[in-house]
Formats: C-alpha cells, sequence, structure tokens
C-alpha cells in the first residue's frame, strides 16, 4: 500500500517523498522520521508520526496534518487563496467560488506561505475538508 500512497502523491500533487522521512503502513499510511523506522520492535509503540494518507476502498486522501507536513513540495493541484475572507470561509468548513487552474477532486490549499489544508474541487467551487475537530472561527480581517 505504501507504493500506492506514494504513486498518489506523486500523481495527484508532484510531491516526492524526502529522504529524510519513512513511510509506515497500518490502514491508513503515516510519515515519521527515517530513525524510527529501526525502533526496537520489543518495544509497543501505537502510534508515531502523523497521519499522511488515509487508505479508503476507492482511492486515498491526503490529511490536512499531512498536507501541512509536506504540502510546500507539491507541484500541482495547489490552489493560492488571495482573500483572508476565503481562508475564513473554508477554516469554518465553508465553500469558496471561484475558477482555479487546478484539476478537479482533492487540492491543498494555501494563503501566502501557509498551508491551510485539504479542499474539494469541483470546477465551481471548493468544498472544506478540514475536519470539522479542527475547524475554528477566525476574525475577519
Amino acid at each position: 500500500m505504501i507504493d500506492n500512497a506514494v504513486k498518489f502523491l506523486r500523481d495527484r500533487f508532484g510531491i516526492e517523498i524526502p529522504g529524510e522521512y519513512g513511510l509506515v503502513d497500518r490502514g491508513d499510511i503515516w510519515i515519521v522520521a527515517k530513525e524510527l523506522l529501526d525502533f526496537d520492535e520489543r518495544i509497543r509503540v501505537n502510534r508515531y508520526g502523523i497521519r499522511l494518507v488515509r487508505v479508503f476502498k476507492k482511492g486515498m486522501k491526503l490529511t490536512t496534518s499531512g498536507a501541512q507536513v509536506i504540502g510546500h513540495l507539491a507541484t500541482k493541484n495547489v490552489v493560492h487563496l488571495e482573500k483572508w475572507e476565503d481562508v475564513v470561509k473554508l477554516v469554518e468548513g465553508g465553500n469558496v467560488v471561484g475558477q482555479f487552474p487546478v484539476e478537479r477532486g482533492q487540492v491543498i490549499v494555501k494563503y501566502g506561505d501557509d498551508i491551510i489544508g485539504i479542499a474539494l474541487y469541483d470546477g465551481v467551487k471548493l468544498k472544506s475538508q478540514i475536519p470539522s475537530s479542527r475547524r475554528i472561527g477566525l476574525k475577519r480581517e
């Protein structure tokens, strides 16, 4: 499954996983510091690293946390928001209407140099994929 996740990240976002990271398959794909791959297996570890990709029967999804760790490496399907109001809409779980030069489907959303998270683009609007547990109300600039 790790090979499938690497292919998904490369094909969808143009992301190549840097050598200092390792990937672990625990049903979903987790990204860890490479040193942790040699962790003593006699010690039980439930979780380490960050969930990078969620694996579903019909495909994969880059997680918001994963995007915030490696999204800066993306060379395609990245939406650059210019209006703070649009950032607020997405972070609050809403949609942003607009035409963006990306493929339909999952996209990484940025504001300036910051990775905001993940959205689905249908050709007309961005639909927030930020988990409800991480959504917040923001002050409008």
